[in-house]
């Protein structure tokens, strides 16, 4: 066996990897996971409302209308049952995208650091 019939086949999975990582680059992500993402982000108020008495029906119907969806009430009470155990976890200071540990910044200092340090490691990983 040559180095030539050795460096064939790397070169053919070299381009066989670029052609998968320009394609998966393109991706876009689907409505459902624009959904859960939107719904993380307002779980918040979402549970603000819950907590204040409003009718779980009537703030899923409110999110849906929001969304532009249609998400039904057992995946909604899933998503919000997941949220929460999530957020008492030691895993609600990691990347929801990447799971890495986010390191905020120590008492003493404004919550608004901790917002932009997020926002930066969300921005760099959108980049990525």
């Amino acid at each position: 066996m040559t180095g030539d019939d050795v460096a064939a086949p790397d070169k053919a999975m070299l381009a066989l990897e670029e052609k998968l990582e320009r394609l998966l680059a393109k991706a876009k992500p689907s409505k459902r996971e624009l959904t859960q993402k939107t719904f993380r982000g307002l779980f918040p108020k979402l549970q603000a409302y819950i907590d204040t008495g409003m009718p779980l029906k009537d703030v899923r119907t409110a999110f849906n209308s929001l969304v532009e969806s249609n998400v039904c009430a057992r995946t909604f009470n899933e998503w919000l049952s997941k949220e929460r155990e999530f957020r008492q976890s030691s895993d609600a200071n990691c990347c929801y995208a990447c799971g890495q540990p986010l390191n905020f910044p120590n008492d003493e200092a404004s919550p608004c650091e901790a917002v932009r340090q997020l926002a930066n490691h969300t921005q760099t990983l959108e980049q990525e």
